[in-house]
């Protein structure tokens, strides 16, 4: 019966066709089930001229003088290729199996870490089953295992996390969740803690700057943090754990799906550390007290055409640290004491089959926050609070066939900040509308069953009123030797506008004043990468092999110079050079079944040239990196076993020459020592539930001296800002995961 109602429709539209013009061919394109098929690429071999199927499967394409070869391709499906003779009117074409993806798709998710080789942009995907083999309690401690970005610890008294991305500090890359910019300005320095880790269904690390989508910065690239949904999650979902450290989680997810396609979520979070640990008995906490409540309510529709989704979050985060006993001869004690309140509305609509076109899409993203931090460390007083608002709508369709895409989107950035840092006034208000553009080209390869070349050509134009015009141009392009083999390269412009103090807040755990140029403005940057990744099989088993290579060259730069004197920082553009130079080497095997291991080389080199005209390394960048993990679950999926070996070769320190003996002590070298640091878990699962066990630094390493004149907190020359190691030893900790529908 679909078959006769097939040639019923072919026959009619044929006789349209032929009573209209005899220039065309007409023809419908179905599966082997004779489903029709929409949005498919029609194209004769050989030339550019090609089409697509209507919402009915339908197509029509200019006719060939003499006989040609009719080139059909759609996603899932092996391409199909028929002659067309000059008499033939209409045709019908049926594409067979879905095996080129189902390939793809097994190579493709190998490992829970992988770098896809049918992706355009050079993207590292961390998988949710990954976040599994550690801890993972929030998404700054999500990249253990993970070779893109290095986690590091910008003071000894706040114990607030950053990330590195191509050697570069985290505010170079730009921070989303589920492709929206978020946690921007004054909430910078604790945007990763305040994402917890069972929120994350995965991450993925864009590597360059690739892409125009969602604004000019992401001069390095982009982390972008993929929630659970309420319609995926499950039902119920609780996680509860304990450490060695005093701390102590509890995370419960409760999700329903409503009346017709309407799901909702809510996701919780409380977690408190309490501790008086000293390890390297300096009479300082070596970790913050901490204390934070945090939830997010998500409602989802699922239309066959229209998506929609509203989410709220709240959170309250207070951190209590510093000095724990009087020094004898000195009134007070040196206190840390940060409040972060914040909340945050966004929603989302898309529709897809605008105008009944199958491949028209319209998106659109509004965001709303609020954010306030109060701060006191020792003598220094922080206080900000930030509005802002954010709105982008997305259209994107094609240009005759599915090869040709185009991108526009306006938006508008709204940001208005009252800072103040010991009563002087930094507030500000930005405000940065735009709009962007992107083309992209893709060349079918019949054999592949996947485009074999993908070239993105982007561009942006924003006003800012505090800079005025920043025009982004943004390149990336990719060629598969194979569906296993492709190399890619990006190239693009990006620029910042600095939120100094926040971004430092770090450096209020000290005594030094902090000085400012009279003529500091944005940063602006370009980047160039190139990316090769190979799967591969050895043995019978699955491999793959991912090597980069980016270079970041600014032309402006706020350099943070604490080299000039020990007992203040200056603040000034860079006046010479300031570059990037990141290479990266993945090796990823699994030898037996169940075993995964993976290597990860890394070299960093990161100059800027400095006031007095030298050229010279940033400090506290470690030039080589090194990773090995070492993954195994049982055939029977009960047991899995995990531990990770990180080598963090030497950081050049800052010069404290002419800091006295006796506050410096191991500050006086140059470089930090070579160290490695090595963690352990053991996961037993059962169907609803999961125990996990496990400990972090086994190795004990930790930075003994921490802080320069530790033993005189009123001295100029007290500075916890110096950190290149752990504070804290050996961690042990114990977790749970339980749900009643199953893990």
């Amino acid at each position: 019966m679909k078959k006769l109602l097939i040639l019923i429709l072919l026959y009619t539209t044929g006789i349209l066709n032929a009573q209209e013009s005899s220039k065309t061919v007409y023809g419908i394109v179905t599966n082997e089930k004779e489903e029709l098929l929409i949005g498919a690429t029609v194209q004769w071999a050989g030339t550019l001229i090609g089409t697509i199927t209507d919402t009915l499967g339908r197509f029509w394409i200019p006719r060939q003088a003499k006989a040609a070869k009719l080139q059909v391709t759609y996603v899932g499906y092996d391409p199909a290729q028929v002659e067309i003779l000059p008499h033939e009117d209409s045709i019908w074409v049926e594409v067979m199996g879905i095996t080129q993806i189902k390939e793809v798709t097994v190579s493709d998710d190998r490992f829970d870490t992988h770098v896809s080789t049918l992706e355009t942009r050079n993207v590292e995907s961390i998988h949710r089953n990954e976040l599994r083999k550690a801890p993972c309690c929030n998404l700054s401690e999500s990249f253990e295992t993970n070779g893109v970005a290095d986690v590091t610890y910008s003071n000894a008294l706040t114990g607030v996390k950053e990330i590195q991305m191509l050697g570069l500090r985290g505010i170079y890359s730009q921070f989303m969740v589920e492709n929206r910019p978020t946690l921007t300005g004054i909430a910078t320095p604790f945007a990763f803690e305040f994402i917890p880790g069972t929120w994350l269904n995965g991450i993925q690390l864009a590597k360059g700057a690739s892409t125009v989508n969602n604004g000019y910065t992401g001069i390095t690239g982009q982390v972008n943090a993929d929630l659970v949904k309420p319609h995926t999650d499950h039902p119920l979902f609780v996680n509860a754990f304990t450490s060695t450290e005093g701390r102590g989680e509890l995370n419960v997810h409760m999700n329903k799906k409503g009346k017709g396609k309407i799901s909702h979520g809510l996701l919780t979070h409380a977690s408190i550390v309490e501790n008086k640990w000293d390890m390297n008995d300096d009479n300082f906490y070596d970790a913050p007290n901490r204390h934070q409540l945090n939830g997010l309510y998500r409602v989802f529709y699922e239309g066959p055409e229209v998506c929609a989704q509203f989410n709220v979050q709240a959170l309250t985060d207070r951190r209590t640290g510093g000095q724990i006993r009087p020094i004898d001869g000195i009134p007070g004690l040196f206190g840390v004491d940060q409040q972060n309140d914040r909340v945050e509305v966004w929603g989302k609509m898309g529709r897809e089959h605008l105008f009944g076109k199958p491949y028209i899409e319209i998106g659109n993203i509004v965001s709303a926050s609020w954010h306030h931090t109060e701060a006191v460390y020792g003598s220094n007083r922080y206080q900000a609070t930030q509005r802002s608002v954010y709105w982008q709508s997305l259209f994107q369709t094609i240009i005759g066939t599915t090869d040709h895409k185009v991108v526009f989107a306006p938006s508008v950035q709204h940001d208005n900040i009252d800072e103040t840092v010991n009563e002087g006034d930094l507030g500000r208000t930005e405000t940065v509308p735009g709009a962007m553009a992107e083309y992209t080209f893709s060349r079918p390869n019949l054999d592949m069953g996947i485009p074999d070349l993908v070239v993105v050509l982007g561009g942006r134009a924003d006003w800012n009123s505090r800079f005025g015009w920043f025009l982004t141009p943004r390149l990336s392009a990719k060629y598969n030797f194979s569906i296993e083999s492709v190399v890619r390269i990006s190239a693009g412009r990006g620029f910042r506008s600095p939120n100094l103090i926040a971004e430092n807040i770090s450096l209020l755990a000290s005594n030094r004043p902090l000085h400012f140029a009279a003529d500091l403005g944005y940063e602006e940057a370009w980047n160039y990468g190139i990316n090769f990744t190979q799967n591969f099989k050895l043995a019978g088993r699955s491999g793959s092999f991912s090597f980069d290579f980016y270079r970041t060259n600014f032309q402006q730069q706020i350099l943070v110079d604490v080299d000039q004197s020990p007992t203040d920082v200056f603040f000034y553009n860079v006046d010479g050079k300031s570059f990037s130079n990141s290479l990266l080497a993945t090796l990823q095997y699994a030898p037996l079944p169940g075993l995964d291991v993976k290597l990860v080389y890394k070299w960093n080199d990161v100059r800027a040239t400095f006031a007095d005209g030298q050229t010279r390394a940033i400090p506290l960048v470690a030039k080589h990196r090194g990773l090995l993990t070492l993954d195994y679950t049982t055939p029977n999926k009960k047991w899995m076993f995990n531990t990770n070996v990180q080598l963090v070769g030497p950081q050049r320190l800052p010069d404290n020459s002419q800091i006295p003996h006796e506050y410096a002590h191991d500050f006086h070298r140059k470089k930090s020592p070579v160290y490695g640091l090595w963690s352990a878990q053991i996961t037993r699962s059962w169907k609803k539930v999961e125990f996990y066990l496990g400990g972090e630094n086994l190795t004990g390493f930790q930075q003994h001296q921490a802080i320069i004149a530790v033993n005189e907190p009123n001295s100029p020359y007290f500075n916890g800002s110096q950190l290149w190691a752990p504070v804290m030893g050996t961690v042990g900790y114990l977790g749970v995961r339980f749900s009643p529908s199953g893990l």
